[in-house]
């Protein structure tokens, strides 16, 4: 039996998310096939240099124990790491900042391990007071 797995997806810890992530594992054929890693911030922790050892060690042991080829960087729009959405002064000044630091955390990645493939998504969420919707978009 294999001790492997495809994929390393990297997301934030936010509970808001839980059903809607694992939908896109189960969408990209990542469910068990899959390390996950939840922190607070999500790549936010490999551009950071107080926790950039802490996210690249996941990263190393994944690739190292699992040989996975692919990581998945994941961040979300009100993001309490960043403040959340009133901490921007516009929705656009924020969607730049999430989106910049996901290219960020994948050359971060990509310098180390230049083998493996890193793919970026940003979690959108819209809330009312009757629903919730999440969905997703893939950075390039």
């Amino acid at each position: 039996m294999s001790h492997s797995c495809k994929s390393l997806l990297m997301h934030c810890m936010d509970f808001r998310f839980g059903k809607a992530i694992k939908g896109f594992m189960e969408e990209h054929g990542m469910m068990d096939d899959a390390d996950i890693v939840a922190i607070a911030g999500s790549a936010r922790n490999l551009i950071n240099p107080e926790t950039q050892a802490i996210a690249l060690r996941q990263i190393e042991i994944s690739k190292t124990l699992h040989e996975m080829k692919e990581v998945v960087l994941m961040a979300h729009l009100d993001c309490g790491a960043y403040g959340g959405s009133k901490s921007f002064e516009t929705a656009e000044v924020e969607y730049n900042k999430m989106t910049g630091d996901l290219k960020e955390a994948r050359e971060v990645v990509k310098a180390k391990w230049p083998e493996l493939s890193v793919k970026l998504w940003l979690a959108h969420i819209e809330e009312s007071d009757h629903e919730k919707k999440i969905w997703f978009e893939e950075i390039a």
